[in-house]
């Protein structure tokens, strides 16, 4: 009988049945040969089934856990917000400077993703000079109102850019108001389009496109337009808007316009 120790350490047992003895009229050197064997047989299954056991019984390596991999997320551009700002704008009407101060307010509201619609209106000062003109009266006021309201979509480019489309309707209004006399100059309807690139890097947002406005009572057709916006407060941007006319009516020329103000998103 062997006893062996085993990885847990428990003793296997095994039972050694050794041959029948030999007849004393066997040769000598033969029943030695057949003992010298069966020692080496048994000795070789022991070391067999130690290293068996001792396999048994290491534990498999535990594999590494893999992160997994996380896509960054896009920057957030806002199409759904409210804006509000004081707007200055300057030209040249038949050679006499014209100055505007006034107010600007808008709205965006995106329902669903790439869609979203647009409001937005102003009422400015407009100070004509008329000191050139030898009237006996330095400048004549004007009250001008303009009214947008439209619609836009949008295409992601990458993560950090979008190209976007604004698409509507334009209303503007020119009344005196001075000498006496409030009445209204002239107004018209027309259509207006904006093809522009939204981009967003950090708390930076900016916006640079060109307008198209059929309407006649605007002072430029074609306007260059960038807009520069910055988070202060978490839904809350301040910016500034910069406009230069492209190509402008009849009768107008360096036009150009400049507005700063506050942008609440949600």
């Amino acid at each position: 009988m062997i006893f062996i120790l085993t990885s847990d350490r428990s003793l296997a047992e095994f039972i050694l049945i050794l041959p029948e003895p030999v007849p004393h009229t066997a040769k000598r050197g033969h029943s030695s040969t057949n003992l010298t064997m069966l020692k080496k047989t048994f000795t070789s299954l022991a070391c067999l089934l130690l290293a068996a056991a001792s396999y048994a019984g290491e534990a498999a390596p535990a594999k590494e856990p893999v992160a997994p991999t996380i896509a960054p997320e896009p920057e957030e551009i806002s199409y759904s917000n409210f804006s509000l700002a004081y707007g200055y704008q300057s030209a040249d009407f038949l050679g006499q400077d014209v100055d505007a101060h006034g107010i600007v307010a808008g709205l965006e509201f995106s329902p669903v993703k790439h869609l979203y619609f647009a409001l937005n209106g102003g009422w400015s000062n407009v100070e004509l000079d008329l000191g050139g003109l030898g009237l006996g009266v330095n400048d004549a006021d004007f009250d001008y109102w303009t009214v947008n309201v439209g619609v836009g979509g949008y295409i992601p480019l990458t993560r950090n850019i979008h190209f976007v489309t604004e698409v509507g309707a334009s209303y503007a209004s020119l009344d005196i108001n001075d000498f006496g006399a409030n009445f209204n100059l002239d107004e018209d309807w027309g259509v207006y389009v904006s093809p522009h690139f939204r981009a967003k890097f950090g708390i930076v947002e900016t916006h640079l496109g060109v307008t198209y406005n059929s309407n006649d009572v605007v002072p430029a057709e074609y306007n260059l337009f960038l807009r520069l916006f910055v988070e202060v407060a978490p839904h809350v941007d301040l910016f500034v808007n910069g406009s230069l006319g492209l190509e402008e009516q009849e009768f107008f020329d360096d036009v150009f316009g400049v507005q700063a103000g506050v942008r609440v998103k949600f």
